[in-house]
């Protein structure tokens, strides 16, 4: 029976549909959103360049530089409910001068705090293109304190969009099985389009084919860009490569062709050793008449190689899905972010179980002491609650654990326990708000206790259960609708919160200062569906609760799956 609950529970969340529309195309930004970063800017360009950006001029038609908008590449950076998009301006040398929040479906406040903080948005001034610093070394991006997820998922959009494209329109054509035996006459199937694995009849991998125009099509020659055909051997060393298409003139593109001394310089090179190959330093000549052609050539193979080994589909090629998913959990824990806040979450829920093993929670003054430090450092320091709107958005949107560990650690404790352990330890220990009501609660005999009349408190006691049901209704019809006020959590981000937000947070302490943890019982949200999934024992009984979540459920799959 509480399997089956469980699993209610799971349905619920699977029908509840995304809070933001998957923008897969961009499109033209408006000239207000333009002038939000360049003030002087009159006209936009009607189409963009071959990186997606909109050559923007002032009033006497003089170029200003261009703008790009960080979707549909930044979709995958999710914060807490979705993706926040961002325009980029850059100057004429295709760097990065200034940067504006355009929309985003994280909460209100976390996105104002994104916005006024000009400390962030000045750490991706002066990127080139690529996402480097003019001395080619990567920006370590800090977030804004209180809104992380938001901040960092941003900046994530960020560098996706200043990131290497995996196309080129000046080089579109795929690779084919006919290029492959060139390099391998064993050759019977490829795998991939702009890079591939090469395998014979038997399924026995050869070595790789990649094609540089991929990759890099911006080193110019006589009137335009070289793409060569390189082969790998299975230890990654060049096979002789070979011109694959050149916009310079054909004579020229030929003598390069033909100069067996000049390719000679690259074959069996490791892409390492192409990566640091330097022509001026190796004193590489041209191709004697097709001189700028030729050192064209020289100067695109290394930079191909720089981009091929930072390239996330090359670190993967050839790999089984298994394999694969290993890289990503790999690339994953390297890239999680550790903050002070995350660190003394982790320090808590390492803590907490010690302490009641051992008994040290009987000892009032202990346990006193374990609530205030909840409050101060898990609620007012670190502002990691559980909430409903936190929940809808890790359930629609995913959860971005690289950025939240602690975060994600203690929802984790909160959800997995109660209904496999029979306790309730975000709610009794965890929650700065409980932990705060805990603290001020009047004693049995206290003169400022206030017991409630049983013709409000029965009532009272169905408000939980009805908060639910609208907000599930809620963001089932309107997926955007911010939750967050429903809860008077967010008070806790005091440094960015709204003072109608604290003033919520400050009201229900108020009111259980006179009435013993009026909030936790008579109207937390998140404590009532804890509760419902907490192990027990009449865990086996099916409840009023439990008919009403049926009845949603089938509403819910009626309404996303037939109506919608």
């Amino acid at each position: 029976m509480h399997a089956i609950r469980i699993g209610m529970l799971i349905g619920l969340l699977a029908c509840l549909p995304s809070p933001h529309q998957r923008i897969e195309v961009a499109s033209q930004p408006s000239l207000d959103q333009i002038q939000r970063v360049e003030p002087a800017a009159r006209t936009i360009a009607d189409t963009t360049d071959q990186r997606g950006r909109w050559a923007i001029l002032d009033a006497d038609r003089i170029p200003l530089g261009s703008v790009a908008r960080t979707l549909p590449e930044a979709n995958s950076s999710v914060g807490y409910r979705g993706p926040t998009e961002a325009l980029l301006l850059f100057d004429q040398q295709n760097i990065v001068r200034s940067i504006a929040v355009l929309q985003s479906h994280d909460t209100n406040e976390h996105v104002d705090a994104v916005k006024n903080s000009p400390e962030f948005l000045k750490q991706f001034q002066g990127l080139t293109w690529g996402g480097k610093l003019p001395d080619g070394s990567t920006p370590e991006i800090d977030g804004v304190s209180g809104a992380t997820l938001t901040s960092l998922a941003m900046a994530g959009g960020i560098l996706s969009r200043l990131g290497v494209a995996t196309g080129s329109l000046v080089f579109p054509k795929t690779l084919t099985l006919a290029e492959a035996q060139t390099f391998f006459p064993a050759a019977s199937q490829i795998q991939g389009d702009r890079m591939a694995v090469v395998r014979d009849e038997s399924g026995t991998k050869l070595g790789y084919l990649i094609r540089t125009g991929a990759l890099v099509d911006d080193e110019i020659g006589y009137q335009g860009p070289t793409s060569a055909l390189i082969g790998l051997d299975l230890e990654h060393r060049l096979l002789r490569p070979e011109i694959r298409h050149s916009f310079d003139n054909e004579p020229y593109v030929d003598y390069v062709r033909q100069e067996r001394s000049f390719w000679k310089r690259f074959e069996g090179l490791t892409l390492e050793e192409l990566a640091a190959f330097d022509p001026p330093a190796e004193e590489v000549e041209g191709v004697s008449g097709a001189t700028m052609t030729s050192m064209a050539v020289a100067y695109t193979l290394p930079k191909f190689a720089t981009e091929l080994l930072a390239d996330e589909e090359w670190k993967t090629l050839g790999q089984t899905p298994f394999q694969k998913q290993l890289h990503t959990l790999q690339e994953s824990i390297q890239t999680t972010r550790l903050s002070d806040a995350d660190i003394a979450t982790l320090v808590a829920l390492v803590l907490l179980p010690l302490l009641i093993r051992f008994g040290a929670m009987r000892q009032t003054w202990l346990r006193r002491l374990w609530l205030f430090a909840v409050w101060l450092v898990i609620g007012l320091y670190a502002g990691n609650l559980l909430s409903l709107a936190l929940l809808a958005g890790w359930a629609t949107s995913g959860v971005t654990w690289q950025l939240a560990l602690g975060l994600v650690a203690l929802a984790i404790v909160s959800v997995v326990i109660p209904p496999t352990r029979r306790g309730n330890p975000y709610c009794n220990h965890l929650c700065p708000h409980g932990a705060a009501q805990q603290l001020i609660r009047p004693s049995s005999d206290s003169r400022r206790k206030w017991k409630l009349p049983s013709w409000l408190s029965r009532p009272l006691g169905f408000l939980p259960a009805m908060t639910l049901l609208l907000v599930y209704l809620a963001l089932l019809i309107r997926p955007a609708t911010d939750v967050s006020f429903v809860e008077p959590f967010h008070g806790y981000l005091w440094h960015l919160a709204s003072w109608s937000a604290i003033a919520w947070t400050i009201s229900t302490l108020a009111i259980a200062f006179f009435v013993p943890m009026a909030y936790c019982r008579l109207g937390c949200p998140t404590g009532r569906l804890l509760d419902w999934l907490r192990l027990k024992g009449t865990s086996h009984q099916i409840s009023r609760m439990d008919l009403a979540v049926v009845g949603l459920l089938i509403f819910a799959c009626g309404y996303r799956f037939l109506i919608r």
